[in-house]
Formats: C-alpha cells, sequence, structure tokens
C-alpha cells in the first residue's frame, strides 16, 4: 500500500495541476511524472527479471550458428541462389545481437549510465520479429532433410520458450499468477493504489473548496491571497481540509506534513508561511 506521505504528495501535485489548469485532471503523462521514481524501481526489476529469464539464450545462438555450417549443404541444394543462405546467416547475427544487447542491459542498469530504460523498451518488442521470421525460415527449409529439419526446429522452439518469457517482462499484468513477477505485480499496484488513493483526496479537497478558501483567506491576514503560489495553495488546501473535515486526525500532524511538503516543494520560507497559516486555521 502507498504510504500516507506519497498519496499526499500525489494529491498536492494533482490538486496543483487542477488549479494551474483546470482541464488538467491527471493524464497518463501527469501519473508517469508523478510515479517517476516508482517507476524506475519497476523497470530495474524488470531488467533483472529479464536477464533471469534468458540464461543460456545467448549460447543458443552460437547454437544456430553451428548448424548454419552443418546444414551449409542442405541450405545450397534448397535454394542455388544462396539468397537463403544470406537470410539464415542475416538471422542468426540478429538472434545473437538481441542475447547481447540483453546482457549489456544488465551491465548497463548496474552502471547506471542512463539510456538503460530507452534500450529496454526498444528490446523487449524486438523478440515480436525475431518470432516472425523464424515462422517465415521453417517456411522456407520445409523441404529440408528431416535430421536437418529438426536441428532448426529444436533450437526455434527453445528460442520460443525464451520470447515467451520476454512477454512475461513485457506485459506483466498478463500474467497475474506468474511468480517471477510478484516484485513487478508490487510495484504496479502501488502505483494503481497511490493514483486511486491522491484522485480520491484531491476530490474531497475539491468539493469543499469555497469553505476551504474562505478560512486560508481568513487566516492570511494582512496577505493577498491572490500571491499565494500554487504550490503553497494546494497544500494548505489539502492540511486545511484535513483539519476542518478529519476531527479524528490530530491537526498538529497534518500541520507537520504539510511544513514537510511545503518545505519539500518550495523551501523553509513557504514552510514557514504554511505552519503560520494552518496554525490559525487550527485554532479558529
Amino acid at each position: 500500500m502507498a504510504s500516507r506521505r506519497l498519496v499526499r504528495q500525489a494529491a498536492v501535485q494533482l490538486l496543483y495541476a487542477r488549479f494551474a489548469s483546470p482541464k488538467d485532471q491527471g493524464g497518463p503523462e501527469f501519473w508517469r511524472l508523478v510515479n517517476d521514481r516508482a517507476a524506475l524501481d519497476f523497470d530495474r526489476t524488470r531488467v533483472k527479471v529479464l536477464t533471469h529469464f534468458q540464461q543460456g539464450r545467448e549460447m543458443l545462438t552460437e547454437k544456430l550458428r553451428q548448424v548454419l555450417t552443418e546444414c551449409a549443404a542442405a541450405i545450397l541444394a534448397a535454394d542455388p541462389t544462396e539468397k537463403l543462405a544470406r537470410d539464415l546467416k542475416t538471422f542468426s547475427a540478429q538472434e545473437h545481437l538481441w542475447a547481447e544487447n540483453c546482457g549489456n542491459l544488465n551491465r548497463l542498469t548496474k552502471a547506471d549510465t542512463g539510456g538503460w530504460r530507452h534500450e529496454l523498451e526498444k528490446l523487449l518488442p524486438e523478440t515480436n520479429e525475431l518470432y516472425q521470421t523464424r515462422v517465415e525460415i521453417l517456411q522456407r527449409i520445409e523441404g529440408f532433410p528431416p535430421p536437418q529439419y529438426k536441428k532448426f526446429t529444436d533450437i526455434f522452439e527453445k528460442l520460443d520458450k525464451y520470447d515467451a518469457r520476454v512477454r512475461m517482462v513485457h506485459f506483466p499484468e498478463n500474467y497475474p499468477d506468474q511468480r517471477d513477477l510478484d516484485h513487478l505485480h508490487r510495484i504496479s499496484r502501488e502505483m494503481k493504489e497511490l493514483e486511486k488513493e491522491a484522485i480520491k483526496l484531491a476530490d474531497h479537497v475539491e468539493a469543499e473548496v469555497a469553505t476551504i478558501d474562505e478560512a486560508i483567506d481568513g487566516a492570511s491576514a494582512n496577505f493577498d491571497i491572490e500571491r499565494i503560489s500554487k504550490v503553497d495553495f494546494a497544500i494548505l488546501r489539502l492540511a486545511g481540509w484535513e483539519i476542518m473535515k478529519l476531527p479524528d486526525l490530530d491537526a498538529a500532524i497534518s500541520i507537520n506534513e504539510a511544513v514537510d511538503l511545503a518545505r519539500s516543494f518550495s523551501g523553509a520560507e513557504s514552510a514557514s508561511f504554511v505552519n503560520g497559516v494552518l496554525d490559525k486555521i487550527s485554532k479558529s
């Protein structure tokens, strides 16, 4: 479950976005930004799981290279123009490169040199093309002698199984019962819960915004409410709602958390201002 602090932080960001632009109700891009840290953890975990799932794939691509050499006569007999031979060589190189890039991705992630998340998103869907190429190749070599044909099918079937596991990493939500993906499922679930709870909290605040703003205005004596920064206003609205509408919650908790948020978002001056306003609201 998402922590109270993270939920309140996300709610402040959502209230700010809605206040700054009434049409902005928090779309996918907004939640990608809010969940950036969790999404980073999610992608790191994807790389770890992918690396685990693909152990042995690079060795299998080496075996495919050997099979091309062993079956050179059958390949040439099937297509004297040597186009099949060239296509098989190209495909073998593509398979080997994918396996190699997968291993390099894990090293890039550990080094954290940047760019690895882009490489991950690029790498995952590429297996779809590799699979389709394997299907086409099998159709082209159907006339091979059974022993040579079987050498290819054995390797291709194993590559298909590797690809199936790549799909698990690409779309873990489609495999809810796969225990190897438990950590991914947990992170994904927490991000969705955060979004749900933050929206719920922001909606509660907005439903009482007129009353809350009146209290903020009254507690901001000698200060033009129009000059309050939008992010500070969002923090005041959230904490003000809690103080006024949640009698079972100690006001000091709301004030302290709001001060921490103000310090985090805006700095010490904002934190001091927020503290003063909320203290007056709590005593009114």
